[in-house]
């Protein structure tokens, strides 16, 4: 268990680099961040199930240029290590588990939003430390292996604190759950890419794009459809009505600016 945490830990570390302090390669995006934490874990297959629902979640969040996203990043990890170190190793989790750690580290993202930028003012603060140094160069490499490690030690430590203290607590509440609130909570989980997608349909107009949206949402729904999966035939169903409704709208806002 020990040695489980500690990999999860020094993976959240590393990961959370790629945010915004270093790189910036992408892997803290949570469906390259979740498949990497459950293959820690030895489930590659149910880390990658989480990764893509959180990844459609947050669809619109990407650490580009001076942009700072909701913290996809520590969800993704938080989520995919408590769910599977407490789950054990092997496919077939029950979905229901991982909708229930996701609520509370949804949770935790708010007050943990206030360390995070506590957390960038005293990064900010490290180029002090570049022009104090004997020279430029020097200085330039201490401030900034300074806030590497900064933010390593950062993530290394709210992993391990908090899916170290959670897990057991999690667990323990979600087995005191009424036998019919799991299935309401995998529902939650599957239909999470559709409110994601649906809330980045919603910016834009896509009055002239409504075929290839309404071809994909006809996809999708045979796809579900000859797959025999309730659970996803929702969404694409939500899905569709989001699109017609969308369609519709932006239909009406161009014939308004026609008349004027």
């Amino acid at each position: 268990m020990f040695g489980d945490l500690l990999r999860v830990s020094l993976a959240g570390g590393v990961i959370g680099l790629d945010r915004l302090a270093f790189g910036q390669f992408m892997i803290s995006q949570p469906i390259v961040a979740a498949p990497l934490v459950g293959w820690l874990l030895g489930d590659f297959h149910d880390g990658m199930q989480i990764g893509v629902v959180l990844e459609l979640f947050w669809f619109r969040g990407l650490p580009v240029g001076g942009h700072v996203p909701k913290n996809a990043t520590l969800s993704a990890i938080l989520t995919t290590g408590i769910s599977l170190s407490v789950w054990g190793a092997g496919p077939g989790i029950d979905m229901a588990w991982p909708a229930w750690v996701f609520l509370w580290v949804g949770l935790l993202l708010y007050p943990i939003g206030f360390l995070d930028r506590w957390l960038r003012r005293k990064n900010a603060r490290l180029i002090h430390m570049a022009k104090a140094a004997p020279s430029l160069g020097q200085g330039v490499r201490r401030s900034t292996w300074a806030g590497i490690g900064l933010f390593f030690l950062y993530y290394f430590l709210l992993t391990l604190l908090v899916t170290g203290f959670f897990s057991s607590l999690l667990w323990k509440a979600y087995t005191a759950l009424p036998e019919t609130l799991p299935g309401g909570l995998r529902l939650f989980f599957f239909l999470l890419p559709a409110i994601g997608i649906g809330s980045l349909v919603v910016r834009k107009d896509l009055s002239r794009g409504w075929m290839f949206c309404t071809a994909g949402g006809l996809m999708a729904f045979l796809l579900f459809w000859i797959l025999g999966e309730v659970p996803g035939f929702v969404p694409a169903v939500l899905m569709a009505a989001a699109l017609g409704i969308t369609f519709l709208k932006g239909r009406r806002k161009s014939m308004m600016e026609k008349r004027w």
